[in-house]
């Protein structure tokens, strides 16, 4: 069997993004397979890929979690790290752990959830936040104003300054000529600046026109239907009025067993997690303390710590509120890490001089690490409108929203560990025995225990139970040539507890033990030897199994 092959050193546009998946499923149709979920605003396949070991029993028959990348454009790290979970999986499917996941486990990953957005980023000089459809107006051309523009068609779109010794609100550091500071107060002798988008000026008359706003102003992370506020002109008309959104729940509404979610997003190095409208004191502690502990479980190989959001309609929250899922927005990659900055350094600059020194930093990590190629240079250039201006400043795209290429697969692999960590907290039910007792000639107890190994319960959260998201454990028997003398074929267990369960005084190391057990019997007559039995455990999030016993 020959690998599909793929590389981590640059990002997929969606020509290559489909041939790869195209590809991969086809040369592992045992542990991957690919459709089509829905279509994108411009008629693109938004592509859903299932990875788990068909052999060992059904996709839907296992605990899942959900993956999802690219769901705002110019994120592009996210569709990368979906596709690093894939080769993963299939590159180390010899292993105890990986095995394990595939046997136990089925991975639900939409790499590209956003496909139009991501190709105008990758393919055009432009960014925008998320879809490409023209909201709220559709006039964005007539409108006057500064509209952004590749003029001197290097590729970029970066910024103009403009020299305004009287009006600048800028100046250029004494330190590094290619930094902008604030100009302080009273400031004067010197030269200032105004800086601006590069870009055209539309209806120009005087220096005196404004910034127009962007014609995308759709954000797909705020259309979904948990707290959607209509003054927020970026969460579109209506919930899931955009397609890719109405996917996206159409495919997590269809898929009962998916108890764990992961969109990857981009930047900063850290976790969005529920609850996003209240405060973690309002939140069921059950569900804060899972959630809280499988973030840990993150930063044990990325790094990355979790950081409660204030953010509303999202993806991530509707998960939780709606269906009682655990979730993450994922915000891959740290600029200001990796050129040696906290986050409070940052947070909490506030004179000029610190301002000055958070920059200096960054362009010394560019000269060192991206041999400058980071940060354009300031060029004169002759604007049509405006005359001399100088175009420069930090490469949007290469260095500031995702990891520069060669950083990409490092950022990749720790966040596909972190995928699969999340995974390994899912509930896992079974059957763990079945004993048969011949009560009297061809009458016998079937006695079944049924467990949970996993870390969380079968019903994931105390959300999900309370609105109704997660239907209770049951647990049936059935076959040929046999008559139930007593009860019922299918019995409904409640839920089955996960060890995170027995752990409500987890830092005094005692508590009562989790309810991860659970034993039910069964009469039955057998109408003629032998005699064939089916038992099955259907858990909606935990998993189902089934067990065959032969009565002789």
């Amino acid at each position: 069997m020959t690998k599909a092959e793929i590389c981590f050193n640059h990002y997929y546009t969606y020509q290559e993004l489909t041939d790869y998946l195209n590809q991969v499923s086809e040369a592992y149709p045992d542990l991957i397979s690919l459709k089509s979920v829905g279509t994108s605003f411009e008629g693109r396949d938004i592509w859903a890929v299932t990875v788990t070991d068909f052999n060992s029993g059904n996709a839907s028959d296992k605990p899942a979690i959900y993956l999802d990348g690219n769901i705002h454009a110019g994120e592009v790290t996210g569709c990368m790290v979906c596709l690093k979970v894939i080769d993963y999986l299939i590159s180390n499917r010899q292993s105890d752990e990986v095995q394990r996941l595939l046997k136990t486990k089925t991975f639900y990953i939409l790499p590209r959830v956003n496909p139009d957005g991501a190709e105008k980023y990758l393919t055009t000089p432009f960014t925008l936040r998320s879809s490409v459809r023209q909201y709220p107006f559709d006039n964005y051309s007539d409108l006057a104003g500064l509209h952004p523009q590749d003029i001197n068609e290097d590729g970029q779109i970066l910024l103009m300054r403009v020299r305004d010794d009287a009006r600048g609100e800028w100046k250029i550091s004494a330190k590094d000529d290619r930094i902008m500071l604030p100009r302080r107060p009273g400031e004067q002798g010197a030269a200032f600046y105004h800086i601006y988008p590069e870009g055209i000026i539309n209806k120009y008359e005087d220096n005196s026109f404004v910034i127009n706003r962007t014609p995308y102003g759709l954000d797909l992370n705020r259309n979904f239907p948990s707290n959607w506020d209509k003054e927020n002109i970026s969460g579109g008309p209506y919930p899931t009025s955009e397609p890719e959104v109405k996917a996206i729940v159409d495919f997590i509404l269809d898929h009962k067993n998916i108890g764990a979610l992961n969109c990857f997003h981009t930047t900063g190095g850290f976790y969005y997690r529920n609850p996003y409208t209240y405060s973690d004191e309002e939140m069921d502690t059950d569900d804060l303390r899972a959630t809280q502990e499988i973030a840990r479980e993150g930063f044990y190989v990325n790094g990355y710590s979790d950081v409660k959001s204030n953010n509303r309609s999202t993806l991530t929250e509707w998960a939780y509120e709606h269906q009682g899922i655990i979730g993450y927005t994922t915000e891959l990659w740290n600029r200001q890490e990796r050129a040696g900055l906290k986050r409070e350094d940052i947070a909490n600059a506030k004179t000029v001089e610190e301002i000055e020194e958070i920059n200096l930093k960054l362009l010394n990590w560019n000269d060192m690490e991206l041999s400058g190629r980071g940060f354009q240079a300031w060029q004169e250039f002759q604007h049509p409108q405006l005359g001399s201006v100088e175009i420069g400043g930090w490469d949007f795209k290469y260095a500031v929203q995702n990891p520069p290429p060669h950083l990409l697969d490092q950022e990749c692999f720790k966040n596909a560990l972190w995928a699969l960590k999340q995974a390994a907290a899912l509930p896992e039910c079974l059957i763990a025995e079945v004993k048969v007792e011949n009560i009297n000639d061809n009458i016998y107890k079937i006695v079944v225990s049924c467990e949970n190994h996993g870390y969380l319960p079968s019903y994931i959260t105390n959300k999900g139970k309370t609105v109704g998201a997660v239907t209770p454990d049951k647990l049936s028997i059935s076959g040929n040539d046999i008559e139930l003398l007593q009860g019922k074929d299918c019995l409904e267990l409640g839920y089955l507890e996960g060890y995170m369960n027995g752990q409500k005084r987890r830092y005094f190391s005692y508590g009562d033990a989790a309810k991860s057990f659970i034993k039910r019997s069964f009469l039955v007559k057998a109408v003629r030897l032998p005699a064939t039995l089916n038992i099955k455990l259907q858990s909606q999030r935990g998993g189902t199994t089934e067990k065959e016993i032969i009565l002789e």
